[in-house]
């Protein structure tokens, strides 16, 4: 089945009406139900009218609509069938569920046009509200595709690992996919989980013999590329996915080699509707002559919360934007103080921004700092044709309040203010507001330098190893991890420094050894790359909200230990 369903509009405009009137009667008898959970009459004929829902739809060929009202009908008859108290995280399925089948509906009137992938994630969550088997994303393609690691003659050049060595190697790569797995699967900082993850797939390509099972793995890289560069969003069933590579690995470690065959066709399945197409997802799609989707993962997403409406990085997304007005008007204020020209053609542009600033504040819910913002705008208005020079108070308390403001914004992108900390706006309350914030951005200097720093090392890691081996890439590195680690001193997080340290103290017997052995000295750069990918995304959490969970640099503390480990050989 394709991606996108042409739906015959005719055909759904005679049963249109009728349809609409029996999901509003079987959301009010579930509302209804809501209120009377004694009364599973009501849930009954709930189920009733989802029956007729969803054999409609079938019939009309809405195969996405059809299995949101399937799995709701489902959901309900299990709920009618349980024995105990109705779980209250079923009735919020079902909720839900209510809420999207008639937007669902609405958008595939609208587009002439039914995409089933977009459902899925919605049928999904009624499934796994009573515990049934997730779908999986080829649930809706019928087409046999050939498997790569079984017909394709394509070897990856490797360095591959025989006997212990490989025993050695395979357990060390599963415990670092482990890691991000078990990471992932708690929603802990998702990003460096991936990258981990990631990280250990390619290693292992790079110690398996070119193969069938070498090419199994290049399938399960190139879509862990996928998600590191967001071209696949991660939900419930491809958590599955990604848990079930684990098992994959954990049998081969206990020289189990068959191969998960419908494993492999969904890693197949998400390469084509990635959004992520260039890397190494990019070749091996080309070698795996896997054909890109007509609609990738990204624009589903995109279309899904178009349906659904605003998310809460749209909010965040809009105080960044307010913020870059606000200061574009503190720029064209301080234009104003110094030229002290007072033309309306001059005053009326700021007059304009201020004036929708304080409408998007509105919207923010911030009355006070609007109401601020109008009231300055009115005077501000009040000044076309005057001196400014008399006015310069004027001015200032109008810079000193977009000032704030910005600041406050900052604040609250960062979590570290609420609104409701926002209604007094006392001079000592703004004081302290104001100094909380600077010393926030101070912070934010320190974290952007280190965070800098960590980029340069990892550079310089890449280029010794391209340039092969030259060492004047990587002499200065130990003075400049010791420079960082000056640096996290001062952000008071108590295990950076510690762990710089011992990066510190690696690197630099590294840069001070007698001997190059390439193959160990490439292991054990990567493994010092992991810990400071780890710290750098440490970082990048810190400086959102100035609050990171400590347990991201469990990757560089574990990196860092087997680099100081004696006689130990690292991957």
């Amino acid at each position: 089945m394709a991606l996108k369903v042409e739906i015959n509009t005719s055909s759904y405009a005679v049963v249109a009406e009728e349809l609409g009137k029996t999901l509003q009667q079987a959301t009010n008898v579930f509302e209804t139900f809501l209120s009377e959970r004694h009364n599973l009459s009501l849930l009954e004929q709930c189920e009733v009218d989802l029956r007729q829902i969803g054999g409609t739809l079938r019939l009309l060929q809405i195969p996405g609509a059809a299995l949101l009202a399937d799995e709701m009908r489902s959901l309900s008859h299990a709920i009618l069938n349980s024995t105990t108290a109705v779980p209250e995280g079923q009735l919020n399925a079902l909720s839900t569920a209510f809420f999207v089948l008639p937007r669902y509906l609405e958008f595939v009137q609208s587009r002439h046009a039914d995409i089933p992938l977009m459902a899925l994630s919605h049928a999904n969550e009624l499934r796994a509200a009573h515990s049934q088997l997730l779908l999986p994303d080829s649930y809706f393609d019928a087409a046999a595709s050939p498997l790569f690691s079984r017909d394709s003659n394509i070897r990856l050049r490797s360095n591959p690992l025989t006997g212990a060595e490989l025993d050695i190697a395979l357990k060390r790569i599963r415990h670092l996919y482990q890691t991000g797995l078990l990471g992932l699967l708690r929603d802990a900082q998702i990003p460096l989980q991936l990258i981990i993850m990631s990280r250990a797939v390619r290693r292992l390509c790079n110690v398996v013999e070119p193969g069938p099972q070498q090419r199994f793995w290049l399938l399960a890289d190139a879509v862990l590329e996928a998600f590191v560069n967001n071209g696949l969003e991660l939900n419930a069933h491809r958590k599955k996915v990604l848990a079930g590579l684990e098992g994959q690995l954990r049998g081969r470690i206990k020289n189990r080699l068959t191969l998960n065959e419908v494993l492999e066709q969904e890693l197949r399945y998400l390469l084509t509707i990635s959004a992520y197409r260039d890397g190494m997802t990019g070749k091996i799609m080309k070698v795996a002559q896997i054909e890109a989707a007509e609609i990738n993962d990204e624009q589903i997403c995109s279309l899904r919360k178009l349906m659904l409406g605003l998310s809460y990085d749209t909010v965040s997304s809009v105080i960044n934007e307010l913020r870059g007005e606000l200061r574009h008007a503190k720029d064209v204020l301080e234009l104003l103080a110094q030229h002290q020209r007072s033309d309306e053609d001059e005053i009326r542009p700021l007059v304009a921004v201020l004036k929708q600033s304080a409408d998007i504040l509105l919207v923010l819910n911030l009355p006070a700092f609007a109401g601020s913002l109008n009231e300055h705008t009115s005077a501000l208005e009040s000044l076309i044709g005057r001196d400014l020079v008399q006015e310069r108070s004027q001015l200032e308390d109008l810079a000193e309040t977009l000032l704030f403001i910005d600041g406050s914004l900052a604040q609250i992108d960062r979590r570290k203010l609420n609104y409701e900390d926002l209604g007094d706006l006392s001079i000592e309350r703004r004081d302290a507001i104001s100094a909380d914030n600077q010393l926030s951005e101070a912070r934010s200097i320190v974290i952007d330098e280190s965070k800098a720093a960590i980029g340069m090392v990892k550079r310089a890691i890449s280029a010794y190893i391209e340039s092969d081996f030259d060492s004047t890439h990587i002499s200065n590195l130990p003075q400049l991890l010791n420079s960082v680690r000056g640096a996290f001193y001062m952000i008071g997080v108590a295990k950076l420094p510690e762990v710089t340290g011992g990066a510190t103290e690696f690197i630099r017997g590294f840069v001070e050894r007698s001997q190059i052995n390439p193959a160990k000295d490439v292991q054990s750069l990567e493994t010092l790359a992991d810990a400071m990918i780890s710290i750098e995304y440490f970082l990048t959490e810190f400086g959102r909200r100035h609050i990171a969970d400590e347990r991201i640099l469990q990757v560089a503390e574990d990196s860092v230990a087997l680099l100081l480990a004696p006689k130990q050989v690292t991957i």
